[in-house]
């Protein structure tokens, strides 16, 4: 009996709990007191570890779960009721005869039941049995399937991801309906045991992005956790210092269809509502699902608002800054003359004018985030009549400039992903210091510097502002427009599969059915 404690603890003591589990295979026991004491000597400090010995006719065994992780009423019904009623004499295959469950696996290693049951299975151990039995019996409580919190939308489908990494796996194979899904699972994180999932169309991907997120993967299995998607994505981006989100999430699982269905590669992380998708473009950050269930042209006016919105968020406060400082001479006579009036004894420049009003935007914005639904609303909306309205009235800031500040705002609540809105935030302060240092100048400087940057960016490997550079004529009718359904058929080219090759303009025949050659 001390034989087997004092190896564990010196397992404990040399190579740390972690690797107790993953990395050492402790091979099962002969004796049952045994393997029971392996895993108290693991997990005898956690007050929610149960051991429940039994007998299985004349030959004793346990079972080893933790308390809310796995399904009691699944555990008594299913599993010790059916073994405790056995009558007979044990033998190898009996147990699995009658666990009325639908998951059973063997091993003959003791760090698998350690998994097993810090996933939420139960562990059988059966005396002088040469394997241990890992049962099925997760039953911890989920998150019932509700709506998207960060990505609302008018029409498609309402329901979103949640916690659970199966729940999001079915939602997905209810949508693709087909043997080439292929949804892999892998276990990242020595000590949290995160478990995620890769999908992706087999036939519709292209193998090589497939391999190489795969590779990425398995180079942080050693890593100490992964909590997050967002942890999972600084860890296998390409950029790690650029601004710019390398990778798009959504809890939309019609996005993520979509997405699979175009050849990319879904990564879905336990614990977390929200998938990532992998390589992506720039231009997806402001596609919406609603683009694709309207109509063409209400499709292509939305998008064509959401860039019209990029702009003014991006380069607006740094043009006013640039043109009230620099170029006025760029102002009709009327507008200059109402902007000099405003500005007439004024203690700031436009530039320091303009940057307080973004960061107490910025303070505005993140308390609203923080604070409850009930106050943030009125916080967001009060706080920026009364700041603006005050700093007016007292001769510190500019009328032109609240307008200013606030036709921004308006430019970045329009675009469609919340990921995208922080970079765009951040890249507009450069602009306005270099605006302040060297007017219309120091705008068009800054602005061939963030496309040089962007041209440079890689997805995966791939170029980060396709199809536009790389130039690809075709994969504009979804760019610049929301092209027709029936014309947009082909998948991107550069995460293509080699055999999947593009198929052109899907032509409506059905519309011509039954008609009559005209005479």
């Amino acid at each position: 009996m001390k034989q087997p404690q004092k190896s564990v603890r010196k397992i404990a003591d040399k190579e740390g709990s972690a690797k107790q589990f993953s990395g050492l295979n402790q091979k099962l026991s002969y004796l049952l007191g045994e393997n029971v004491a392996w895993m108290k000597e693991a997990f005898g400090a956690s007050t929610d570890f149960i051991v429940r010995e039994f007998k299985i006719g004349e030959t004793n065994a346990a079972l080893c779960f933790f308390d809310g992780l796995t399904d009691k009423r699944l555990l008594d019904e299913d599993v010790l009721k059916p073994l405790q009623n056995f009558a007979g004499d044990y033998t190898a295959d009996i147990a699995a005869h009658l666990l009325a469950v639908g998951e059973v696996s063997e091993s003959s290693y003791l760090n698998e039941a350690a998994k097993g049951v810090l996933d939420g299975d139960a562990v059988l151990f059966i005396d002088k049995a040469d394997n241990l039995f890992v049962i099925g019996a997760k039953g911890f409580d989920v998150r019932a399937v509700g709506q998207a919190t960060n990505e609302a939308s008018l029409r498609g489908a309402q329901e979103a991801f949640t916690e659970n990494l199966m729940t999001n796996a079915s939602m997905l194979r209810r949508r693709l309906r087909t043997d080439k899904l292929k949804i892999e699972f892998r276990t990242l994180g020595a000590m949290t045991k995160t478990k995620v999932a890769v999908a992706y169309l087999d036939g519709v991907v292209n193998a090589e992005i497939v391999a190489e997120i795969q590779r990425r993967l398995d180079g942080i299995k050693e890593v100490d956790s992964i909590l997050d998607g967002g942890c999972l994505e600084q860890y296998i981006e390409d950029n790690t210092y650029s601004l710019f989100p390398q990778m798009q999430y959504t809890q939309k699982p019609d996005r993520v269809t979509a997405n699979l269905l175009e050849g990319r590669v879904a990564l879905i992380v336990d614990g977390c509502p929200d998938v990532l998708l992998a390589p992506v473009v720039l231009v997806q950050f402001f596609q919406s699902p609603e683009d694709y269930y309207n109509r063409t042209w209400a499709g292509s006016f939305a998008r064509w608002v959401r860039y019209i919105g990029l702009m003014i968020a991006v380069v607006f406060p740094a043009l006013y800054i640039a043109v009230t400082s620099y170029h006025q001479e760029m102002l009709t006579t009327a507008m200059a003359i109402s902007i000099a009036a405003a500005r007439e004894g004024k203690p700031f420049p436009a530039f320091l004018e303009a940057l307080i009003m973004e960061l107490m935007l910025e303070l505005l914005r993140e308390a609203s985030i923080r604070l409850p639904n009930s106050i943030s609303n009125t916080l967001g909306i009060v706080g920026a009549l009364v700041i603006g309205q005050a700093a007016v009235e007292a001769q510190l800031i500019a009328p032109q400039v609240v307008i200013a500040v606030a036709i921004t705002a308006i430019g970045t609540f329009t675009l469609p992903s919340f990921e995208i809105s922080y970079p765009i935030r951040l890249v507009r302060f450069p602009l306005m210091i270099l605006a302040a240092v060297a007017g219309l100048y120091g705008v068009v400087i800054g602005i061939l510097l963030l496309l040089i940057h962007l041209v440079d960016l890689r997805s995966i490997g791939q170029p980060y502002l396709a199809p536009l550079a790389p130039f690809d004529f075709y994969r504009l009718k979804d760019v610049l427009i929301r092209a027709p359904r029936w014309q947009m058929m082909t998948t991107p080219q550069f995460v293509r599969a080699s055999e999947n090759p593009p198929r052109g303009f899907w032509r409506r025949n059905f519309l011509h059915i039954g008609r009559k050659d005209d005479e």
